[in-house]
């Protein structure tokens, strides 16, 4: 039912109660029926089931099949080495996701709200949870208001809604009957949950609780939108898919052909079954990057770290570098772009126009040119809200309009207030209001008000000091300024006063017209050079906001958002293709949206293909920041966005999103470059030993020697490069298409280079030091000329990916470090005892001068290819 359109005697009739409420055994009873005025969040979340999720990978299910196998065959060092790899990477995932995880429990805050309510006949205050459909309530400025409720009486009542529609201005509130259909924030006889009574005082019905107020039909929202993998996400499932199935196939392939040989000249024997299944099974550990999923939970993590540190916190790890990946904010307008503090930005007089300096509510600020002090001085005195320095910051109290014009009085030196005597309150039928006091022993009667309305009450204006008539004339001058201030957004009040000798002649007519304030909720500082970033990056901004067309496009007109515009109303006369046209033909700016209108273009976009990210603050914002790629919360916003949101920025400024989106960007490469490292790695191994089987020679390299080179020589610098400096150029590149996978194709042809070369060199090694002898010795001579040449060869891809970035050699000493670590632990390896566990024999200086040749002729092959691919893609 639309209680808007109802008269008041309708509602209260079909609610099935009276003005003096209900008593108090019918509200019980209607309590049982309604439940409580609380909203119902979704399912509570389960730390087993997050455990649980850190497993859901392709990649660490072949590992989790090698363990099993491993364990089967008695192989159990091999099995407790991955399986603690495995435990590893989940516990990380598992404590970051839980530590950072908020359910939405924060949406039962409502039930702390006190309301008052007629029950019995009188007046009571009760917990807001305990009210049903039916209640009488009053509702005085600074409540919040506890349920949808029907206005039954409204005295110079105004509600601020900016969290609900995202109006920055408060809506004026009176309890007539609405006959056409109209939006939430055109319903004017309405109050609605969670919004907050800015002035005034009213009485009204309840007409909606819990799940079935205006906020939680949003929460329904929440509830029933499914949340969107992450690029990295889909990326990598792709990844470890087509991965799988290469070692599959190689696998099968090396067993089939091991297996076939052996049978084909001894016979079948169980012993050697498992003998080749196992050399297989090794195999496909040699292939699988064993580090990467700790690698990249340890990457993000750091990302994670280094966010907040940049103002940001995340609250689910991957999602850390899809802000990297979109290439379209949404973003909401009030509290996002701009400050939610209306702003008086220009006033005027027929002296002149004088700019107004500053920043919000802070009382402190330049004024172009001296105008007239009566017309800041009237701002002052015609005012009933209040500004106060409150823990380093200016509050307000009242409404922001208001707020403005003290604000705007201080910067010209003017504050306190005179003795008020009377006052004629604001109403939407005069759009005025005035009050007399006591100023330097008169009596001065000061009105401010709409620009036409208070015209039509002055007979004079001031001029030069002087009060001369008002003719048509000078009529016409104020309306074409009042104009071009509509005309840029800016809300415009007229200032006017009389001397009065008695308050017989406190009467809003034959007043001295004095000038014009205009005022705008401004955009941030450092909005417009965020915009201008974003824009550098390849990524689009779109403004979506429930304020007003003409608001909306002179804020983008200033920040740098432009474009076609269109408002909710328009969209919801388009169907799926036509809005998707829209949105394609450049319309970067949508007002008068309600929820469902923003969750629907968020959709829309993803359909075309985009990684989107949604911004806001409002209760309004939360089902788009939770349908989004990647959505991100303001810090001063509701807990009802947080809990959607993918990122909470623990303050409001939109550089942060910026930092963020870099901070992402830097996080992709470094899991990348730990991709490209451990694959070109893995690649050598896998090849080395196919090409050995393929030709009957003897294994270069066994079991525990692979996993020993996956387990140290892949993992301590793959974990290194995570907290690796990122290009210069990071924030000049172009979003990563969705299509792309996990590595460009550049960068697999340099992988797939690089490991061709390593194994070439690796065979050859392997040839030269008896590698295909019949003895004992000389095949570990040569497996252990392999190994060490295998570890060189990683080392010196560290540093040669790092140059594909165009990072600085001698940044990030852990990468330094972890390299030096690996030759240490190589030495330890073969001159210990060690070296009979792992079955490797101690190298001689000779040895060791070919292993560095080796190594030598490797890293300048891999300079020289690097060279040539880069002079290639310069040319093109």
């Amino acid at each position: 039912m639309k209680y808007y359109q109802q008269t008041i005697a309708d509602v209260i009739s079909a609610l099935a109660t009276e003005m003096t409420g209900l008593n108090s055994a019918e509200a019980e009873k209607r309590l049982q029926q309604h439940g409580l005025n609380a909203l119902q969040t979704s399912k509570k979340i389960n730390p087993f089931l997050i455990l649980i999720s850190q497993f859901k990978n392709f990649i660490v299910y072949i590992l989790l099949f090698a363990v099993l196998f491993s364990m089967a065959i008695g192989e159990y060092v091999d099995s407790v080495i991955i399986l603690a790899i495995l435990l590893l990477n989940a516990l990380i995932g598992f404590f970051q996701e839980l530590s950072a995880h908020k359910s939405l429990e924060a949406l039962k805050e409502l039930s702390a709200i006190k309301a008052v309510v007629l029950r019995d006949g009188k007046k009571k205050i009760i917990d807001a949870k305990q009210l049903v459909p039916g209640d009488i309530v009053f509702l005085e400025a600074g409540d919040k208001v506890p349920a949808d409720s029907r206005l039954i009486e409204a005295v110079q009542m105004k509600v601020d809604e900016s969290s609900l529609t995202g109006e920055s201005v408060p809506a004026e509130k009176e309890a007539q009957q609405i006959s056409q259909e109209v939006q939430i924030g055109d319903q004017h006889n309405m109050l609605f949950s969670s919004t907050a009574v800015a002035t005034g005082n009213g009485k009204a019905v309840v007409v909606g609780t819990g799940m079935l107020t205006e906020i939680g039909k949003i929460t329904t929202l929440l509830k029933d939108t499914v949340e969107e993998m992450t690029p990295l996400q889909k990326r990598l499932d792709l990844f470890g898919k087509k991965l799988g199935m290469v070692v599959v196939g190689i696998c099968l392939f090396v067993f089939i052909l091991s297996f076939s040989k052996e049978y084909l000249a001894n016979g079948i024997s169980m012993q050697s079954f498992v003998a080749f299944l196992f050399i297989a099974i090794s195999l496909a550990v040699a292939a699988v990057p064993t580090a990467l999923p700790a690698v990249v939970t340890i990457a993000l993590s750091v990302g994670v770290k280094r966010l907040l540190r940049k103002k940001a916190l995340v609250r689910k790890l991957s999602s850390v570098e899809t802000l990297g990946s979109c290439d379209i904010i949404c973003t909401d307008k009030t509290g996002t772009l701009t400050q939610n503090q209306m702003t008086v930005r220009r006033a005027w007089t027929l002296d002149g126009e004088a700019k107004v300096e500053g920043i919000g509510y802070i009382p402190k600020g330049s004024i172009s040119r001296e105008l007239s002090p009566l017309l800041f001085k009237a701002g002052l005195l015609a005012n009933n809200a209040s500004l106060n320095l409150e823990g380093g910051e200016w509050k307000i109290v009242g409404d922001p309009t208001e707020a403005a014009l003290l604000t705007s009085a201080a910067k010209a030196n003017l504050s306190g207030h005179t003795e008020r005597q009377n006052e004629i309150p604001f109403n939407s039928d005069r759009k005025l209001m005035s009050v007399l006091v006591a100023d330097e022993g008169h009596k001065i009667m000061y009105s401010k008000g709409a620009p036409d309305k208070l015209l039509d009450r002055c007979s004079r204006v001031l001029c030069e000091g002087q009060e001369v008539p008002l003719t048509d004339e000078i009529m016409d001058m104020v309306m074409k300024q009042n104009d071009s201030y509509a005309s840029q957004a800016m809300r415009v009040l007229a200032f006017a006063y009389k001397k009065t000798a008695s308050q017989a002649e406190f009467r809003e007519d034959d007043l001295v017209f004095i000038g014009l304030q205009a005022m705008i909720d401004p955009p941030r500082p450092d909005v417009i050079d965020s915009i201008a970033k974003t824009k550098l990056a390849g990524i689009r901004a779109i403004m979506i906001t429930g304020d007003y067309k003409a608001t909306a496009e002179a804020i983008g007109k200033e920040i740098g958002i432009t474009g076609k515009s269109m408002t909710g109303i328009e969209m919801e006369k388009m169907s799926d293709p036509e809005l998707i046209e829209a949105l394609r033909d450049d319309t970067n700016i949508i007002a008068r949206v309600v929820p469902e209108h923003k969750q629907r273009v968020v959709t829309a976009l993803q359909k075309m293909g985009h990684t989107v990210a949604m911004t806001g603050d409002g209760v309004n914002d939360a089902p788009a920041l939770k349908k989004a790629n990647i959505g991100v919360a303001v810090g001063s916003g509701t807990e009802v966005a947080k809990e959607a949101s993918d990122f909470v920025l623990l303050d409001d400024s939109f550089t942060h999103i910026v930092n963020a989106i870099e901070e992402g960007r830097g996080i992709y490469d470094n899991i990348q470059k730990s991709i490209m490292l451990l694959l070109s790695g893995n690649l050598g191994e896998v090849l080395i030993i196919f090409w050995a089987v393929l030709f009957g020679w003897n294994l270069p390299l066994t079991a525990v020697l692979l996993l020993w080179i996956n387990m140290v020589t892949d993992g301590a610098p793959a974990l290194a490069y995570s907290v690796d400096p990122y290009g210069k150029d990071i924030m000049l590149r172009k979003p990563k298409a969705q299509a792309e996978g996990i590595l460009p194709r550049e960068k697999l042809v340099l992988l797939g280079t690089l490991g061709v070369v390593g194994t070439i060199i690796a065979l050859v090694l392997f040839s030269l030091y008896g590698g295909n002898s019949t003895e004992p010795s000389e095949i570990v001579k040569a497996q252990t000329m392999v190994f060490n040449f295998v570890v060189l060869y990683e080392c010196v891809l560290v540093f040669v990916i790092r140059l594909g970035y165009k990072v600085p050699l001698f940044t990030n000493w852990w990468v330094w470090a972890s390299v030096f670590l690996c030759v240490f632990l190589q030495a330890l390896l073969m001159y210990t005892p060690l070296n009979e566990v792992f079955k490797i024999a101690a190298l001689s200086l000779a040895e060791i001068l070919a292993l560095g040749l080796a190594g030598g002729v490797f890293f300048i092959l891999a300079i020289l290819y690097q060279l040539f691919a880069a002079k290639k893609t310069v040319s093109l």
